[in-house]
């Protein structure tokens, strides 16, 4: 008899391959035209990103410039360093130069001017000054003449207008607890805890600081 095989491309598993090759073309077609999606995708997001240009800062507030960078969108920092030729406040420089375009999402950095660098001494007036402040609760009057006293810290003039004019202090609370002292020990009226605050010899608070601590005094 003659053997009459039959042709492989009539035999079922043959197709079973042809299917499953065919398949397998298919799904890497798919990843690849993914893959192009996503690169097209982010190079136009990137080419397509708002451009800004950027102003002369140096003409700004500092709360200007925080006003700019929130509309425009550009993460801006503002910060402060000390310098010998700018006054205390003013503009110093700014990272990226006028006119030239940037995009949203950009950095940029505003610096202003912290005034000359402090001596030690000055330093170390400052610290004596927040010291008597939030432990003491004296006004800037006392404050000062402790720092420049013989009998107290013997700051020289210049040292202790330094830490006052840069002391951050709230002389309406100082004067209230000074005024809640004189009224718990001493049994003060409102009347002589006024006189007392006010008075150069005495507290050396302002009338209106006086005044303050007396209106809110029962709080």
């Amino acid at each position: 008899m003659k053997d009459t095989k039959k042709p492989i491309y009539k035999k079922w598993w043959f197709w079973v391959i042809i299917v499953i090759i065919v398949i397998l073309i298919g799904t890497s077609n798919s990843s690849k035209n993914n893959t192009n999606t996503s690169t097209s995708t982010g190079s136009y997001q990137k080419d397509n990103a708002v451009e800004v240009m950027v102003v002369d800062f140096s003409t700004m507030s500092r709360d200007e410039v925080q006003t700019w960078f929130d509309t425009n969108k550009i993460n801006g920092t503002i910060t402060d360093e000390y310098s010998s030729n700018v006054s205390k406040g003013n503009f110093v420089s700014q990272s990226i130069a006028t006119n030239t375009v940037i995009h949203q999402g950009d950095k940029i950095t505003v610096t202003y001017s912290l005034g000359k660098e402090p001596t030690t001494e000055e330093k170390n007036a400052l610290k004596k000054a927040e010291s008597y402040s939030k432990t003491m609760h004296m006004s800037k009057q006392k404050i000062y003449n402790q720092l420049t006293s013989s009998y107290g810290e013997g700051f020289t003039s210049e040292a202790a207008q330094y830490a006052i004019d840069n002391l951050q202090a709230d002389y309406n609370t100082n004067a209230l607890e000074k005024a809640k002292t004189y009224q718990s020990s001493m049994h003060m009226s409102k009347q002589k805890i006024y006189e007392q605050l006010t008075s150069s010899y005495g507290e050396g608070f302002t009338k209106e600081q006086a005044q303050y601590a007396i209106d809110h005094l029962d709080d």
